[in-house]
């Protein structure tokens, strides 16, 4: 029985879903037309400087926490990339032969002759096109808003800029899950470039009993079960182990058969004792780094006090401001238009008398506008300067 895959696959998908619950709900979304974060619904301004620094305070300390104790289970039982990575993999074996292998970093393009045909091919990438165009609707709904990701896929407002920034992240994602795959974790991820700096054997690890290595000399298993291609018996501060446990139940399942355990296991520091899971994680948080973890949790302060104090937007009085400011535009326009259209670079003068008309308008449109003075200075420097062009 495997002990450790089944429960990282649940947890795999159980991330995937709540990324997708938070990303549909809008729990939380980045507006870079607004300038703002959407945080549970309600508008957080970039100019908020209490979230902002409580937000990068959280980003730069929860995954050095993570470093320290628990070490890369992110990486094997809840990171996304892993996850399709596997996924592909698995769909590459099945399609292109057990050992076929088409990533960038592999050691060249294996293809199984018998399966080597135009429809595996076919079938293998329009499975990594869905998945892409799935994947990119998700990932743009932290830049959008649900309406605006409906309309999109409905048709109703199918804006330029949206279909080319979907198409690409589509095409961007498509690349990644064909080809690069544990590249990513390699290189651009810049969780596993910290990790490497601040992990020890003190944070949760795969360890080998290398007392008992005469009964694996001939024993290749854990190593060709590994999904990051590495020799669990010999791994290294540097290897991109994702702390996934495949190789744990690999070799348990062979040494079932003799009835005895498994030489690898998950373990934190180099205690030699047995360890419970629950042993485990208290020991990984007894490790803590007091500094990280106050500041840790000074950043989370910051960011509930940032939303907190943040100034509720009245929506509705905002549409009626910006249908007003809209039907005085509207106004103006029309009346000015005239004057507007003698405006040249051979007649300034006509540009002023049109800007002395615009500004009029606006003012007897909205007598009331706290900027009544600047509308009084702009019709009366206009007037005189379209006077002195005469």
């Amino acid at each position: 029985m495997k002990m450790y895959h089944w429960k990282r696959r649940i947890t795999q998908f159980g991330m995937l879903g709540l990324i997708a619950f938070v990303a549909t709900i809008g729990l939380f979304r980045i507006d870079f037309a607004s300038a703002s974060f959407y945080v549970l619904g309600r508008q957080v301004e970039w100019s908020n400087y209490p979230f902002l620094f409580g937000l990068a305070i959280v980003i730069a300390t929860a995954p050095i926490i993570t470093y320290m104790t628990v070490g890369s289970v992110f990486c094997g039982w809840a990171c996304p990339q892993n996850l399709f990575s596997e996924l592909a993999n698995g769909l590459t074996h099945k399609l292109l032969g057990k050992r076929a292998d088409v990533r960038v970093n592999g050691p060249g393009m294996i293809v199984a002759k018998s399966k080597n045909k135009l429809v595996n091919w076919l079938l293998l990438g329009l499975a990594f096109a869905a998945a892409s165009l799935v994947l990119a609707f998700f990932f743009l709904m932290f830049f959008y808003t649900r309406s605006d990701m409906v309309a999109l896929v409905t048709g109703e407002n199918r804006q330029p800029s949206m279909i080319v920034m979907y198409l690409i992240t589509a095409f961007l994602i498509f690349i990644d899950i064909a080809t690069v795959r544990y590249l990513y974790c390699d290189y651009p991820c810049l969780y596993r470039v910290g990790l490497r700096l601040f992990r020890s054997k003190e944070a949760l690890h795969v360890s080998y009993d290398a007392s008992r290595s005469a009964e694996c000399e001939k024993c290749n298993y854990c190593a060709t079960t590994c999904i990051t291609d590495i020799e669990p018996t010999a791994i290294r501060i540097t290897d991109t182990c994702v702390d996934c446990g495949e190789c744990i139940d690999a070799c348990d399942r062979l040494h079932a058969k003799s009835g005895t355990k498994g030489l690898l296991s998950f373990k934190v520091g180099e205690d030699a004792s047995v360890m419970t899971w629950r042993r485990m994680l208290g020991k990984a948080f007894s490790r803590f780094r007091w500094l990280v973890s106050v500041f840790f949790f000074i950043g989370c302060a910051l960011m509930v006090y940032g939303v907190a104090s943040q100034k509720i937007v009245d929506k509705k009085k905002l549409a009626l401001e910006e249908q007003r400011i809209q039907r005085i535009e509207h106004v103006c326009h029309q009346q000015c238009s005239a004057l507007q259209a003698t405006c040249n670079g051979k007649n300034l003068a006509g540009c002023y008398r049109a800007s002395a008309c615009v500004c009029s308008c606006t003012l007897k449109q909205d007598p009331s506008t706290p900027q009544r003075e600047t509308l009084l200075q702009c019709v009366k420097n206009s007037n005189a300067r379209a006077e002195a062009r005469k």
